[in-house]
């Protein structure tokens, strides 16, 4: 077997990328700075900083002054240098979200869809893509992927997670239009449409990864990401880094059984959306139509205590995943209602603390919340294309 090694043309663009980082990360930086903290020589960074200037993704805010010698320029991210398109399939909606090069929301679209089907996925995203295509104009040439986040399973527990009535009725039926999920004909579909590469993420990963790069504070390097939707579904970070496992699953927290089965038999139907709405329909109660009816005080004791029983139906997985990941702090995002959210922390908050002789994680809201999903996939282009991996440098071992 021969070794793996790298290429000079991996190494420059390795050194590229850690470039854009630390361009990103200190904005204004000068290339003498930008030698100080990699250790590449002033003429590599000079050829490199000046392809990048000339590419238009990076660009120059004045000159360093006040030193010996000739001035030095200040470098930063050129925010129309580059875009990320991200679209996120989801069991209640389907949306899409643009970033420029600097992560900053340019666009976001919203469309509610119950359990989208291959035509009504196709068509809703046909029209938010011509919409992203309208809003840029000719910067559409700048944008360097797309996105896809979606669940994983969207065409299992149907019974205990679809609420709409019309398509209750006929559960087998609804089931066999969503086995297209279970394929990559849509992110194929996704790529042919736009003509640009697509990259794919379980929707709970493009959450945390959504987090990890777009959160306005910087998160621990270690966390749990909790992800709450019509399902919900969990990802590991790593030191810093998303960790998917052998297959790809690593941090399925929703594929846990739950204690008693009272809100279901696995945590991704008894944590959801589609929970609080099967209790609240217990209750006698419609589902909110305005923020404001979240507050009033009947919907608040039914939230406490739905939030009370699931967190104990959950409180053996969130102990596991602290035992076996030991994460700083447990993050939880998605489209519950902060309301709800609130709830539901204390609630994990006083269980986890009954049950675990380990040191408890905080449990917080996460910042990207709501739309995480989305911007998760939005993201994915531009950290997969300018992101310094190290495996940018490998070569591909041959036996």
């Amino acid at each position: 077997m021969k070794s793996s090694g790298s290429t000079s043309e991996q190494s420059r663009i390795y050194n590229e990328r850690i470039i854009l980082q630390l361009v990103r990360q200190y904005p204004e930086i000068s290339r003498v700075e930008i030698a100080k903290r990699t250790g590449l020589s002033a003429q590599t960074i000079s050829v490199i900083t000046s392809s990048l200037l000339e590419r238009e993704l990076l660009c120059v805010l004045g000159k360093v002054t006040g030193r010996r010698g000739q001035p030095s320029i200040k470098l930063s991210i050129n925010q129309q240098g580059a875009y990320g398109l991200g679209i996120n399939v989801d069991r209640n909606h389907i949306s899409a979200a643009l970033l420029d090069f600097s992560g900053a929301q340019v666009l976001l679209l919203e469309r509610a869809v119950s359990f989208p089907t291959e035509s009504s996925a196709k068509s809703i995203a046909q029209d938010v893509i011509e919409e992203v295509k309208q809003k840029l104009g000719h910067d559409w040439l700048k944008v360097k992927g797309i996105g896809l986040a979606k669940p994983d399973y969207m065409d299992s527990w149907l019974d205990s997670l679809v609420t709409n009535s019309d398509q209750r009725g006929d559960l087998e039926a609804l089931k066999s239009a969503l086995a297209y999920w279970q394929s990559d004909a849509f992110e194929d579909w996704l790529a042919d449409v736009t003509g640009l590469p697509c990259f794919c993420q379980n929707d709970a990963a493009a959450a945390a990864t959504s987090e990890l790069l777009l959160a306005p504070k910087p998160p621990s390097k270690d966390f749990f990401y909790l992800f709450v939707s019509t399902a919900c579904g969990g990802s590991l970070v790593a030191n810093g880094e998303c960790y998917f496992g052998a297959n790809g699953k690593a941090g399925s927290f929703g594929l846990i059984p739950t204690a008693t089965g009272k809100h279901g038999q696995w945590v991704l139907e008894a944590l959801s959306l589609s929970s609080l709405h099967r209790y609240f329909m217990s209750k006698g109660l419609a589902w909110p139509k305005q923020d404001h009816d979240w507050l009033s005080s009947s919907y608040r004791i039914e939230i406490e205590r739905w939030a009370r029983e699931v967190a104990e139906e959950v409180k053996t997985a969130l102990v596991s995943v602290i035992a076996l990941y030991d994460p700083q702090v447990i993050l939880i995002g998605g489209r519950l209602p902060e309301v709800v959210l609130t709830q539901l922390i204390m609630a994990l908050r006083q269980v986890a603390s009954a049950n675990i002789v380990l040191p408890l994680p905080d449990i917080q809201i996460a910042q990207t919340g709501y739309t995480a999903g989305v911007l998760g996939a939005a993201v994915l282009p531009l950290y997969e294309t300018f992101a310094p991996q190290q495996n940018v440098l490998l070569l591909s071992s041959k036996g």
